[in-house]
């Protein structure tokens, strides 16, 4: 096959937008180039067959210049002007999709022309439309702000009256679209930073909050605005004020936001969940489950057609720390057909191990985990914070010391992995050997020394900062 961008990217079309190209280049508007409409045909002939014995250069060339002697120079130049069309191709067809896009350019056109009674007919029914169709959350922001500079920009050609408002009205938007922006970002920033190190500081975001919090009232009708202003304070100070008062402000405008919204702060309250459970604080496991509960009724974690495997382990996850066994193996076998099939297979072996743990299958989990691919760094931590705990449970000691030794040479090796997250494994591994040490040299050791120690384990672990697997850890040392 002809080592060629073009013919890498025509491989990833589907059929019908192959069809669809091929159809493109034929049209004179938009190409008038005959051996670029022939290649096009070629390519869509023998797509998605594009192997050496279909598409030699040789072959290619003659397919566009019969009778010719081939000339390289000639059919590289080809294959550019094509790849200039296939560009050309993927723009119009997104354009086609920005209905909004579209209308704000017929209104400069019209304007720019000066036909304003068609102008003015079109303004309306963008407003009109806007008023009455679905909620696109912080899309509509930006549109109406669009619209209205684009009425200002009318107001100043024309001086019609009833057109002056466009300005005035702009600022509201304007303020409304910067501070739903301006505050979804800090949110995002706010949990990435405890994923990855970040020094970024985000400018007037200080000033932003300022001015939600000093007035709330001139927001009241813009939710995404509060919306992420709670969220914001929720991650930056964690507690459940916060927590609460930022949950009442979505459910009272739950109805007002697209499907796409609805999954980004229902993230970011699962996110914040999944930081207290981590931190010992049991009540948000029900509180989470609750959410991915709700979430899966909506069909609100499908993306294109798939469940995220993240997705997919979080809810087995929850599932199993609630005891709800039963409804999880439900689960894991009903939704394994919906994760994306690149993922399934170790996505589906991990999860099953995980459960296979909770009904104290210990053979299986060991079985499973020797399939899972640990290429992922999220898959690595959690299938050795999995292999560590039955290791505890079978009394694998040697086994489970070496494992925690590798996993600390593991962990000081990831320089980027941010800092709660690596102090959270380790402190795990660390405390789990310890409490290993104890069980397995309690037939040998006075009770009295014995005591002691799982005393000061006790207290040490109360003490840390950050211990994944938390509950897990309390209650073996309890055991002891």
């Amino acid at each position: 096959m002809i080592e060629s961008k073009l013919i890498k990217l025509c491989q990833e079309l589907s059929k019908k937008e192959m069809t669809r190209f091929r159809e493109f280049a034929q049209s004179p508007f938009f190409n008038k180039h005959d051996a670029v409409q022939k290649l096009v045909g070629f390519l869509h002939a023998v797509y998605p067959q594009f192997d050496e014995r279909k598409c030699r250069r040789e072959l290619v060339y003659q397919q566009l210049f019969p009778g010719e002697a081939h000339d390289q120079a000639k059919l590289a130049l080809i294959f550019t002007y094509t790849q200039r069309l296939l560009d050309e191709f993927l723009m119009q067809e997104q354009f086609a999709e920005e209905t909004r896009l579209q209308r704000l350019l017929l209104l400069r056109r019209l304007r720019q022309r000066k036909w304003y009674d068609r102008y003015e007919k079109v303004m309306a029914n963008a407003l009109e439309d806007l008023q009455r169709g679905p909620s696109q959350g912080g899309a509509d922001l930006w549109y109406e702000a669009e619209l209205a500079t684009e009425g200002d920009a009318y107001y100043a050609q024309t001086s019609t009256p009833h057109m002056a408002h466009h300005l005035y009205q702009k600022q509201v938007l304007l303020d409304r679209y910067y501070l739903a922006e301006k505050l979804r970002d800090a949110c995002e920033m706010a949990v990435r930073r405890h994923i990855q190190k970040s020094d970024y500081a985000a400018r007037l975001l200080e000033a932003a909050l300022q001015e939600v919090g000093a007035h709330p009232e001139s927001y009241a009708t813009a939710p995404l605005v509060m919306i992420y202003y709670r969220l914001y304070l929720m991650l930056l100070q964690p507690s459940h004020a916060h927590y609460d008062e930022a949950l009442l402000t979505f459910e009272r405008s739950l109805s007002q936001l697209p499907g796409e919204e609805l999954k980004t702060i229902f993230n970011f309250f699962q996110n914040y969940c999944i930081r207290q459970i981590n931190q010992g604080d049991e009540r948000f496991l029900q509180e989470i489950f609750r959410l991915y509960r709700a979430q899966l009724e909506q069909d609100l974690l499908i993306e294109d057609g798939y469940l995220s495997e993240w997705h997919y382990k979080n809810i087995v996850t929850t599932a199993l720390r609630l005891r709800e066994v039963d409804w999880v193996k439900i689960f894991i076998e009903q939704y394994a057909g919906r994760l994306s099939p690149e993922a399934r297979a170790n996505a589906y072996r991990f999860n099953l191990a995980s459960y296979h743990y909770a009904m104290g299958q210990y053979d299986k989990v060991l079985e499973l985990l020797v399939h899972v691919e640990y290429s992922d760094l999220r898959y690595n931590l959690g299938a050795k914070a999995l292999l560590l705990r039955t290791y505890f449970d079978l009394e694998e000691f040697e086994a489970l010391h070496a494992l925690a030794v590798s996993f600390r040479h593991y962990l000081q090796r990831r320089k980027l992995m941010a800092d709660f997250r690596k102090q959270g494994y380790y402190n795990l591994f660390r405390f789990t050997r310890r409490a290993a040490f104890i069980k397995a040299s309690r037939p040998f050791r006075p009770a009295g020394d014995t005591q002691r120690n799982l005393s000061k384990l006790q207290q040490d672990i109360a003490a840390a900062d950050a211990i994944f697997n938390k509950a897990w850890l309390v209650e073996k040392v309890g055991e002891l």
